[in-house]
């Protein structure tokens, strides 16, 4: 994202944000009121310019401020009227609260002041509204970093919660520098801390002295650490990106299958390697490149190293060795010995018969021959083209071909299933369907 324009800046870094916000919240819950703790710092206004945006764009409900007062130190009246500015700018509510016997010369300053902050917001909270702090991802890394050092606790080493009961924390999918890079290119404003210059504070220390280190010998240590954290917490059962993963996962002897419509990175590492011919080799870039084709209406292939390949349709993403056989020869043989008018004397299917005979197929030890699961659809133009059927599947050249110059047209289970679900006031109670999988036994020579 280097050299990229403040225009296309802007769009990518919304679409990641709001992918994130996918993952981690329910639509109900983003629809609800929610509350942006801002100090006047870089990272509290840049989070609340992007809620207030998110909330124009309609992926989010109503925004407000919450500004906390500390009166430790003079330069707080003049952050509080940049909060102030902005809120008038956007015609956001702006609460200001103020906490009360802080005194910066104590000991411990640092987290007594965190954990008055978080009292007043929490307690300032209507019915059903989520507080949004401005953490990062270099906060979650200084923090895991300090943590690991102090703490015999495996869950305190991972980092920063993404979400902590009504707390959410959206900006731990950017980092620092992209934060400042938003800033100046939408102009938002703020005003520094002077307090962050004082490597006297533990956090200061790693993030002025030690991780510039580290950032010059490791130049991506970002991005291992937050697929690290994200794999911990999946291992500690404290993920609280689950919802990214699919639903279910089927796993073969020449592949897996993954069902849903969000894909966890980790668990397709997990299954690349586990197929793979080589153990070597950075794949998670490669994986996030293929999920975000995938978004951007991709279908793959998509080629890993060790021989393994993967493609998309419709929710189900297959994994398995490249030059891996499948019935398309068989099944397109079959099925040009049966004529269309002996087609439409099947029998007809409903939702509840199709998704049966869906989980049969998914079930069976060669399912992956038969994956993404076809199904010819005989019936009416008008009823095809309310299912928005296809005529073309890389996958299977062969069928694709046939049913082309005879006219016939296929979806497969999943598509078929959902969109019958989302049209089913325009859609018959009944179908008359073809299920290819089950020509693929008529002939046994590939």
């Amino acid at each position: 994202m280097n050299n990229l324009n403040p225009k296309a800046y802007r769009t990518l870094f919304f679409k990641h944000l709001s992918r994130f916000l996918e993952n981690i919240a329910s639509g109900i819950e983003l629809k609800r009121t929610h509350a942006v703790a801002v100090s006047g710092g870089i990272d509290s206004m840049s989070l609340l310019w992007s809620a207030i945006e998110l909330h124009r764009q309609g992926v989010l409900g109503p925004v407000r401020a919450i500004f906390i007062h500390h009166h430790t130190r003079p330069g707080q009246d003049l952050d509080l009227e940049v909060v102030k500015k902005l809120c008038r700018d956007h015609k956001i509510t702006l609460t200001v609260l103020h906490a009360e016997g802080l005194r910066s010369s104590s000991g411990n300053f640092e987290a007594k002041a965190r954990r008055a902050r978080q009292e007043l917001c929490l307690n300032e909270l209507k019915k059903g509204e989520f507080l949004w702090t401005g953490h990062h991802l270099d906060d979650s890394y200084e923090w895991s970093f300090m943590q690991r050092h102090r703490s015999t606790t495996p869950k305190a080493t991972i980092g920063i919660p993404v979400r902590n009961k009504r707390i959410i924390r959206p900006f731990l999918c950017v980092s620092r520098a992209q934060i400042k890079r938003l800033a100046k290119f939408e102009d938002i404003p703020y005003r520094e801390d002077p307090t962050n210059d004082e490597i006297k504070h533990d956090r200061n220390f790693i993030r002025l002295k030690i991780a510039p280190l580290i950032r010059e010998r490791y130049p991506k240590y970002l991005k291992f650490y937050a697929h690290f954290a994200n794999f911990s917490a999946m291992v500690m059962n404290v993920n609280l990106l689950k919802k990214a993963g699919p639903s279910k996962i089927y796993v073969y002897e020449n592949g897996a299958i993954f069902l849903g419509r969000r894909f966890s990175e980790l668990q397709i590492q997990e299954m690349i390697h586990h197929f793979s011919n080589s153990d070597r080799g950075e794949i998670i870039t490669t994986i996030e490149r293929m999920l975000r084709a995938i978004d951007n209406g991709k279908k793959g292939p998509f080629h890993f190293s060790g021989g393994i390949e993967a493609s998309y349709s419709h929710g189900l993403l297959m994994l398995y060795h490249q030059g891996m056989a499948n019935n398309d020869r068989t099944i397109a043989a079959s099925l040009s010995l049966l004529s269309n008018e002996e087609l439409l004397q099947i029998d007809t299917y409903d939702k509840a018969e199709l998704e049966l005979a869906w989980q049969n197929l998914i079930r069976k030890k060669n399912a992956m021959r038969n994956m993404p699961g076809l199904v010819l659809v005989m019936e009416s133009e008008s009823i095809c083209k309310t299912l928005n059927t296809s005529v073309y599947d890389s996958r299977f050249p062969l069928i694709s071909s046939l049913c082309k110059e005879r006219g016939l047209r296929f979806m497969t289970f999943q598509k078929c299933l959902d969109v019958w679900m989302q049209k089913k006031e325009k859609l018959p109670e009944r179908l008359r369907l073809v299920p290819l999988n089950n020509l693929s036994h008529l002939f046994t020579s590939q």
